[in-house]
This record gives structure tokens, C-alpha cells and sequence, in this order.
């Protein structure tokens, strides 16, 4: 998904961001609606919890778009690997959470690694980085907000796919508007509607599944654990964005990646440990 976004903000400079991320809200509620349905997102224990999540998420997402317009995308997901530290203060004020002294040093690896590459980047771009880590932060707090409202509201991921995509289409729809007018210019290029439309399906699915599996994850773990799964996720983005679409890293830029994805696998570790000692003690 993080590749797709890439393509389509960078080299295929797609105008229509916004356009992109209502189709994926529409097909989504569309879907869920028809083969779920029972909905109710005007009922008081949605809105009470949800609006706020839908928010974070939307800026997330447009944001991201934003920004890979211009990182290079190994270096955009080292920015955005300190969703982590994020999480960890955002999670603590909001739910009350503690995480161990390993996980902790797992995010503090992740944090230098970061601060590392980015002075190893020669495309460093001041805003690009400002809007990736604006990105990363809104995500890691939609994420947590989202596990607050499965906690508070007894909400399913299946549920919170739902809510928020037929929120975030209410966000995305004027900003559409002020799109169009660029977008019909762009659709007018030789074949660029028909790369619209096969663009949009593998985007619409990734998009749907990406959505679920985080607010899975989220539920079976903690909002922390997410973000920090995405390391695993960002190792094999950046070997594709590297392939793809290049980077300008110089032997500094290299050693903060790898300190970043070895924070990353240093939190993975702790947090299973954590987690299997805390099985242990309930089954005892």
C-alpha cells in the first residue's frame, strides 16, 4: 500500500490524492454495508468515541500522501517508524499504559536510527520530513484513540473499518471538490483513465485489508505493538522503494536505517516476551 501511495504521489503525480482516498472510504462502506450491514453510525456510542479517531486517520492519510511526494520512500518509513514513540506517550495519557524497560529501549533504538538517517539523507527536504513525522503521529493517534473506543464503546475491528471510512469520506468529499478541477485536466493525457481504473482496484483492496489487519492487530496486542509492527512491514517497502523509485543515503543514512529496523525487532522481541509472561501468570 505504502509503495502504491508512492507511486501515485511521485512518479505517476497523480493531482487527486483526496479522490484516491474517497473511492477507497466509498468501496469499503459499500461492501460492509451490503454483506454485513447494522450499522448505526449516528448512534451517540459511535459518535462519542469515533470522530476524533476519523480525524487522526484522515490527516494520516493525506498527510502520507503528501510526504511521499517529497522523501524517498526508505526514508519515509524510517520517518514514519517513530509512530512508536508516538504511541507510547499518546497511549499513556489517553489509556493509562506502561510499557517495560525493553520495549522502551527497542523505541529509543528506533528513535536514534531515525535522527541518524535523516542526517544521512541527501535529498533531506525540511517539509517532506515535518509532514512525514506530522503523518506518523497522527497515525499512532487514531490508533490508540480506535483501541480506546473498542475498549469504551465493546466495538469489533470489522466495526471500526466501517465507521471510519464512512467518517473519513465525509472529510474527503469537499476536499475532492477543490481537486476536480485539476483532475479532469489530468484524466484528459493519453491513457491516464485507464490507468485511473487499474490503479483503483489493487489500491481499494490494499487499502481495505491494511485497515482491518491494523485495527486487528491494535485489538489483539496494544496500539504500541502496531505501530511497532510496522518495522517488519517497512523493511520490505524500503527494499521496493529503493528498486522502484531510488534513494540518496550516504553510509550514515545506512547505518541509522539499520539501527532503526534493529529497534524495531528489539521492541518485537520484548514485546512477545512481555506478552508470554503475562499469558503465563493468567493461566497460573
Amino acid at each position: 500500500m505504502t509503495s502504491l501511495t508512492k507511486y501515485a504521489a511521485s512518479a505517476w503525480q497523480f493531482p487527486g490524492s483526496s479522490l484516491l482516498l474517497l473511492i477507497e472510504c466509498w468501496a469499503t462502506v459499500a461492501a460492509l454495508a451490503i454483506f454485513r450491514g447494522g450499522y448505526q453510525p449516528w448512534s451517540w456510542k459511535v459518535l462519542r468515541h469515533l470522530p476524533a479517531a476519523t480525524i487522526a486517520k484522515a490527516l494520516n492519510m493525506y498527510l502520507s500522501f503528501i510526504a511521499m511526494r517529497r522523501t524517498s520512500l526508505p526514508v519515509y518509513n524510517i520517518l514514519k517508524r517513530l509512530q512508536p514513540v508516538y504511541a507510547m506517550i499518546q497511549d499513556r495519557f489517553i489509556r493509562g499504559t506502561c510499557p517495560d524497560y525493553m520495549e522502551c529501549m527497542g523505541v529509543v533504538l528506533i528513535s536514534a536510527g531515525t535522527i541518524v538517517t535523516g542526517f544521512g539523507d541527501l535529498d533531506f527536504d525540511l517539509s517532506g520530513y515535518m509532514l512525514a513525522l506530522s503523518a506518523a503521529g497522527c497515525q499512532s493517534l487514531y490508533l490508540v484513540l480506535a483501541r480506546n473506543a473498542q475498549d469504551e464503546a465493546e466495538l469489533s475491528s470489522m466495526d471500526l473499518v466501517f465507521y471510519t471510512a464512512f467518517y473519513n469520506s465525509l472529510l474527503f468529499a469537499p476536499l475532492t471538490l477543490l481537486e476536480l478541477p485539476d483532475v479532469v485536466v489530468f484524466l484528459q493525457g493519453p491513457g491516464e483513465v485507464s490507468n485511473l481504473l487499474q490503479f483503483l482496484l489493487p489500491y481499494v483492496l490494499l487499502g481495505a485489508v491494511l485497515n482491518f489487519a491494523t485495527f486487528w492487530c491494535t485489538a489483539e496486542n496494544s496500539p504500541l505493538a502496531t505501530a511497532v509492527a510496522g518495522t517488519s512491514k517497512g523493511v520490505l517497502s524500503t527494499v521496493v522503494g529503493m528498486l522502484l523509485f531510488g534513494a540518496h543515503l550516504t553510509s550514515l543514512g545506512w547505518i541509522g536505517l539499520a539501527g532503526s529496523t534493529m529497534g524495531g525487532f528489539v521492541y518485537s522481541l520484548a514485546h512477545g516476551r512481555h506478552s508470554n509472561t503475562k499469558s503465563s501468570k493468567r493461566t497460573s
